[in-house]
């Protein structure tokens, strides 16, 4: 079925594969609806503040990009993935975000959790690892890279979650109170989980088994070589099975270039009148 126009989605029980096969004008709308929200908060994201608008987000993201083309093609392709997760979560609706896209700090990756989400209907909150790339010299498919993708997201998340560092969930309480709207009852009930994480990590009780994750890998190869769902879903069974988490969804994304996406926002940083 399609997401929206360009944006094909395959769902079952526990995982979802997104395959975008063009950066259709549906996508970009929904780039440009959401990203000011996505990289500063959603609270930040209302404020009358220029800083905060579109067209200044835009600005900054590219400006962000170039910072990492001085690092490796590795870093660019992390941009690029994980802001196409985060818009595609913002158009599911599953979850409320509880992070911002952007490090409100430095020009750099952020600290800590990828995305931190809150999930209204359960009250709980979900913690997201995502893990770009292209296809390795060594696989034999595209898939067998997203699948290695994967298990780096998993293996990172249950070490960070484990690890009972206070560190990440300082970070991750400074970053709810940027990107939830402060005074909503989310905002409440994510402040109060979150500190008890906090204390947890501090009295050195945490585990990556009372959390719940989202395992998100997205690839960039063409899509004439589509990602198979079925070994997305063993990869899911096989997460279950493990019990390395309270709770797990794992989802995978296929993209043919990550440039496309940077060229857009490109072009719509330097021409304001197309906003």
């Amino acid at each position: 079925m399609e997401l929206l126009p360009g944006v094909i989605k395959e769902e079952r029980d526990g995982y979802a594969l997104y395959v975008v096969e063009r950066l259709s004008d549906e996508l970009k709308k929904e780039i440009r609806d959401r990203l000011s929200a996505i990289c500063n908060g959603a609270a930040l994201a209302k404020s009358p503040c220029l800083l905060y608008s579109y067209p200044e987000t835009a600005k900054e993201f590219v400006k962000r990009y170039k910072e990492s083309e001085k690092s490796s093609q590795n870093r660019r392709k992390g941009m690029i993935g994980e802001l196409l997760a985060h818009v595609i979560l913002e158009i599911e609706g599953r979850f409320i975000a509880a992070s911002p896209f952007f490090n409100m700090e430095e020009r750099n990756f952020k600290k800590g959790f990828d995305i931190m989400m809150f999930e209204p209907k359960d009250r709980e909150l979900w913690i997201a690892e995502i893990k770009s790339g292209a296809k390795q010299k060594d696989h034999k498919s595209a898939t067998t890279s997203l699948v290695g993708l994967l298990n780096n997201a998993q293996n990172d998340l249950y070490e960070r979650l484990n690890s009972n560092d206070s560190g990440p969930w300082r970070n991750a309480l400074n970053a709810a109170c940027v990107a939830m709207n402060g005074a909503s009852s989310e905002t409440s009930v994510m402040n109060k989980i979150l500190s008890q994480h906090a204390d947890n990590a501090i009295a050195q009780k945490n585990s990556s088994q009372t959390f719940n994750v989202v395992l998100i890998g997205a690839i960039f190869h063409p899509t004439s070589e589509r990602v198979a769902s079925a070994p997305i879903g063993r990869k899911y069974s096989r997460i279950v099975e493990a019990q390395y988490f309270k709770n797990a969804f794992v989802v995978a994304i296929q993209k043919g270039t990550f440039e496309a996406v940077y060229d857009f926002l490109k072009s719509e940083a330097k021409d304001e009148t197309s906003i």
